[in-house]
C-alpha cells in the first residue's frame, strides 16, 4: 500500500486524517499505520534493521538524556525477530524486536506507538517495561513514538541506569512522528545504506508527508523565522517565498 499511496493510486490514507467512510463503523488507524510503516521491516535483514534503529536513536536531541552506550557498542546482530502486538498479562505493546548475534548475545527494542490517542493510563509505559523486559533491562530499550510524545512523558525512574563510569543514562527514548520523519529522511543520502532500506525510507517518508507529518526542523529554524519579522511598521515579510527573510516595502493604499 505504501507504493499505492505515494504514487497517488489510492486515497484511502485519508482515513487517517479523519476522512471516513460513513459505512465503516471503526477505523483502527493506529494499528494500520503501525503495520504499514514497520511491517515491511520484518522482511529486511538484521543488519539493515540494526542500522535503522541505530541511526534513529543515536542522535539524542537537545532534551533527551543519553541512552546507555553499551547498547549499540560491539554488537553485530545476525538475526532479528518481530512480534507485533504481543499480549502478556493484559498488557500489549505495539512491537517487540529481538536482535541476536552469533555468540548468543541479544538486544531488545520495546516499541509503543500512538497516533491521535493518548496513553492508556498514566502507567501504561511503565507496565510495559516492567512486564516485558523485567529480566532483560540491561539489554533493552523502550521507544515511544507519538505526535506529542514529550507531553505524555512518564517518570523516568524505572528506565534509569548507570554507565560504567557512573554517569546517568536512561533506557527510554521518546520521539515525535516529526522527529522520526526527520531522521529517516537522512537515510537515503547515507552512503552505507542498502538499497532496500533506502527504498523503505523513501516510501515511509512520502507516506508520512501525506499524513501531514513534516520533518522537525528544530528551534533554530523557528528563531530565524521569528527574527525575520521587522520592527518597522512600514515593512513586511513575504513568508511564503523561497527566501523567508526577503523584506519589501509595504504597499500604501488610499
Amino acid at each position: 500500500m505504501l507504493q499505492a499511496f505515494t504514487r497517488n493510486k489510492s486515497r484511502s490514507y485519508k482515513r487517517y486524517l479523519g476522512v471516513r467512510d460513513p459505512f465503516e463503523r471503526r477505523v483502527n488507524a493506529e494499528d494500520e499505520i503501525t503495520s504499514l510503516i514497520f511491517g515491511p521491516l520484518e522482511f529486511l535483514s538484521a543488519h539493515d534493521n540494526w542500522a535503522l534503529w541505530r541511526s534513529l536513536l543515536q542522535n539524542p536531541g537537545a532534551s533527551n538524556p543519553p541512552l546507555p552506550s553499551s547498547f549499540f557498542s560491539n554488537f553485530f546482530p545476525t538475526s532479528c525477530a518481530f512480534a507485533f502486538w504481543p499480549r502478556k498479562d493484559n498488557i500489549e505493546p505495539d512491537l517487540v524486536i529481538q536482535f541476536a548475534d552469533d555468540m548468543g548475545k541479544t538486544r531488545s527494542l520495546l516499541i509503543e506507538l500512538k497516533w491521535d490517542a493518548g496513553v492508556s493510563g498514566l502507567d501504561q509505559l511503565e507496565k510495559q517495561w516492567l512486564s516485558y523486559q523485567a529480566s532483560e533491562h540491561d539489554r533493552s530499550l523502550h521507544i515511544f513514538i507519538a505526535k506529542r510524545a514529550r507531553e505524555m512523558m512518564p517518570d523516568l525512574a524505572p528506565w534509569s541506569c548507570r554507565e560504567a563510569d557512573g554517569s546517568k543514562a536512561v533506557r527510554f527514548r521518546p520521539m515525535s512522528w516529526h522527529e522520526f520523519k526527520h531522521e529517516i529522511a537522512k537515510i537515503p543520502s547515507t552512503a552505507s545504506t542498502s538499497s532496500v532500506l533506502r527504498r523503505w525510507a523513501v516510501l515511509v517518508s512520502g507516506f508520512l508527508g501525506q499524513l501531514e507529518i513534516r520533518p522537525f526542523l528544530g528551534f533554530q529554524a523557528a528563531v530565524r523565522l521569528a527574527n525575520a519579522i521587522p520592527h518597522d511598521e512600514d515593512r513586511y515579510v513575504l513568508f511564503w517565498r523561497h527566501n523567508a527573510d526577503h523584506i519589501q516595502p509595504n504597499i500604501k493604499r488610499g
